[in-house]
């Protein structure tokens, strides 16, 4: 529960679809980007998974040097003790509704799932149902600190600027502002789909240890949509996360890559694909080049 100008660029950045779609450049493999605008400094760009697995933290020390370098940190989220005081706030009712609105017969698998993740039946009933599902969706037992947050400990290690890219009300609303049937249609097949999901975790830190972006991409979104049942619900979820979610981070971006100097990172999903922050900068102007 504790749990993240300039007008023509900007208008270049909503770029049109098609624009984006033409592009040939291939951004599904691959974690760290260099970034270039004009003659300013090179930035980087970091995609990374919200994950605690060893194996994952691991990846942290070697960006050190780079980190270092940058005059500005851009984590996706910074999750300190406000941060979590919001997320926490927003997240339940002021009473046990949320047996009431996935429907009694469906509430005990919901309900021992949540257990599974360390929730208590006294908050779980109170619940909204996105906090819900984005519970279901991490790993039982997540380990901490997550590489994110490793990140984020290394740029202030060295005394690095941080300015994260979104507030945590705006993850939150990319969620929570979804119809409320989508939300709880998601729920229930989380709960009833709880063991496949965390069966996919080990496949989806494979690909990325391996910087297969788009493989892990696929992954996820193939099981968002496994149920025909569900797919405009899954698509609906997959947008509000991730597309408009891309076109405020590279909207974020680009005044500082055009300054220089910049170090972010944020969740690898984002940078893949047609839509994605990569390619939305590259539309707006930017050369990337991949360095990993």
């Amino acid at each position: 529960m504790d749990r993240r100008r300039f007008l023509l660029q900007l208008a270049a950045l909503a770029a049109l679809p098609s624009r984006l779609r033409a592009a040939e450049a291939d951004y599904s493999r691959g974690l760290l980007w260099a970034v270039r605008s004009g003659d300013a400094p090179v930035s980087h760009l970091y995609g990374t998974l919200h994950s605690g697995d060893p194996r994952v933290l691991a990846r942290a020390a070697p960006l050190r040097a780079r980190i270092a370098e940058a005059r500005l940190f851009m984590p996706e989220l910074v999750t300190d003790a406000e941060a979590v005081s919001i997320y926490q706030a927003a997240s339940v009712y002021g009473s046990d509704d949320l047996p009431r609105r996935v429907g009694r017969a469906k509430w005990p698998r919901i309900e021992t799932m949540l257990a599974l993740h360390g929730v208590d039946s006294r908050i779980a009933v109170r619940l909204r149902p996105w906090a819900a599902l984005l519970t279901l969706l991490q790993p039982v037992a997540a380990q901490q600190p997550s590489l994110d947050e490793a990140l984020i400990a290394l740029a202030r290690a060295q005394k690095v600027a941080v300015r994260p890219l979104e507030q945590v009300q705006e993850q939150i609303d990319a969620i929570a502002l979804l119809p409320e049937k989508t939300q709880i249609a998601l729920l229930i097949d989380a709960a009833r789909r709880h063991d496949r999901l965390q069966a996919a975790i080990e496949p989806m830190t494979v690909a990325w240890l391996a910087g297969e972006v788009g493989e892990l991409s696929r992954i996820n979104s193939g099981l968002m949509s496994e149920d025909p049942a569900l797919r405009e619900h899954a698509r609906l979820f997959m947008q509000s996360l991730l597309g408009a979610r891309n076109a405020r981070f590279a909207e974020r971006l680009l005044p500082e890559i055009q300054a220089g100097g910049v170090f972010a990172a944020f969740g690898a999903s984002h940078l893949a694909g047609p839509d994605g922050v990569l390619a939305r900068l590259a539309a707006a102007g930017c050369r990337i080049e991949s360095v990993t």
